[in-house]
């Protein structure tokens, strides 16, 4: 098409930090000015979409057997790893910058097949492991050996999910659900227990029906723990932390908020941004979704809908925090592990292992402070342990206030 009479046959080229002109029809210098803030003008105020990170992937082999895992990496750069094989609970250790796992025996399941673990450092870098064989077991690594208790013996009968989080002091923490009461009777409760003077005080968090089958506990810089939970009954995702006297507990979602989620909170898992506050994924029976805390309420979305095995062992999700502060989320989906990642202003989604036989995958996330991430999860096909290992290639730009952006179709502001 030709251009018309009053259209100017002139190309602006950026040379040296500067707009030129070239064609039949030259600009004036004061022209090209005005011309080149009105562009810059533009670039400024477009919005500039994040460029996808992306990884090169590779599969170590932990251990022949396992599942129940829990890992997390140290700030050497060393991962550390506790799971179930058989009846045993082990520990493992990869070196950093090493394809190379040392495990070792913690202690026995005393019977139960598949107890849960979890694995936190203390500020030596020593491993903490809770796992539940009926009672509440902790496990504790002085650099030599391992030392286990029981907390709260006596209370009654201790199923399902334990969750350990150790502060920068060195106090630990632990959460788990309590099943029964020392009568047989139900109790159903979540329970917090920090160590104090040689002695585990114990207390019940939230005496709501059903609440916090699915708990997960972490601790922030000043040594206050959070933690997230459900409350089955009411259908609802919670968030509580303790202000020095008591557990202050709010409600994150709920299936009275609207949405068609009824059962919202399974699975559940928080962790502490750089400003402090929440950001916690769970599930509902086809969905995984994601709650940002802000100054006045939460902001909740869904990253995928998914197909999940619908035992408490198959809502489970873990997440990890990237060195821009962007959160990796994983989790399964109709058998697969997958990895949903936050660029700065969308979701992407990538398979980290395929289906197969089996379907629980017991999936965990670390990454290191060199921006690598490890992903461990039981091998569909032998039940073997596996560790995925991305390195990164290509940039991330520098993320948006996710809370902010967190907004769209599938996205609410929870008050």
């Amino acid at each position: 098409m030709r251009p018309n009479r009053h259209q100017h046959d002139v190309w602006l080229t950026l040379r040296e930090g500067r707009f030129v002109t070239s064609g039949r029809n030259p600009v004036s210098e004061s022209r090209l000015r005005l011309v080149t803030l009105w562009i810059l003008g533009l670039l400024l105020l477009s919005p500039v979409p994040a460029i996808a990170q992306t990884w090169e992937w590779s599969s170590e082999t932990v251990d022949s057997l396992g599942q129940s895992l829990s890992m997390t990496a140290d700030k050497s750069g060393n991962i550390h790893l506790s799971y179930v094989s058989g009846r045993t609970v082990k520990y493992a250790f990869r070196p950093a910058h090493s394809p190379r796992w040392f495990t070792m025996d913690v202690a026995n399941t005393e019977g139960y097949a598949n107890p849960a673990t979890s694995l936190a450092l203390d500020p030596q870098g020593n491993p903490h492991i809770c796992f539940t064989p009926g009672v509440l077991r902790y496990a504790s690594f002085d650099g030599k050996k391992w030392d286990v208790q029981q907390i709260d013996p006596g209370s009654g009968l201790i199923e399902y999910n334990c969750s350990v989080a150790i502060a920068p002091d060195g106090t630990q923490h632990v959460t788990w659900y309590q099943y029964s009461t020392p009568e047989g009777g139900y109790y159903l409760h979540v329970k917090h227990a920090v160590l104090q003077g040689g002695t585990w005080m114990a207390r019940t968090v939230d005496f709501e029906g059903q609440t916090g089958k699915w708990n997960f506990i972490v601790v922030d810089a000043q040594g206050v723990p959070h933690m997230s939970y459900d409350s089955f009954l009411l259908g609802a995702l919670k968030y509580a932390f303790f202000d020095g006297k008591e557990w202050k507990v709010s409600v994150v979602d709920a299936r009275d908020m609207g949405g068609d989620a009824y059962n919202r909170g399974m699975g559940n898992c928080v962790i502490l941004n750089r400003e402090g506050k929440a950001q916690i994924s769970y599930e509902y029976n086809d969905k995984l979704l994601y709650a940002w805390q802000t100054d006045t309420s939460w902001k909740t979305e869904t990253i995928e809908s998914i197909s999940t095995t619908g035992s408490w062992m198959g809502f489970r999700t873990r997440q990890a925090l990237d060195s821009r502060g962007n959160p990796h989320v994983v989790f399964e989906d109709g058998g697969s592990v997958k990895h949903a990642f936050w660029d700065g202003s969308h979701w992407r989604i990538q398979v980290v292992s395929p289906p197969g036989i089996e379907r629980n995958r017991f999936q965990d996330i670390a990454i290191d402070q060199e921006g690598t991430i490890f992903i461990a999860y039981r091998d569909a096909t032998d039940s073997s342990v596996k560790v995925a290992v991305g390195r990164p290639k290509g940039a991330d730009l520098s993320p948006s206030d996710p809370a902010k952006t967190a907004k769209g179709s599938n996205s609410d502001d929870k008050r």
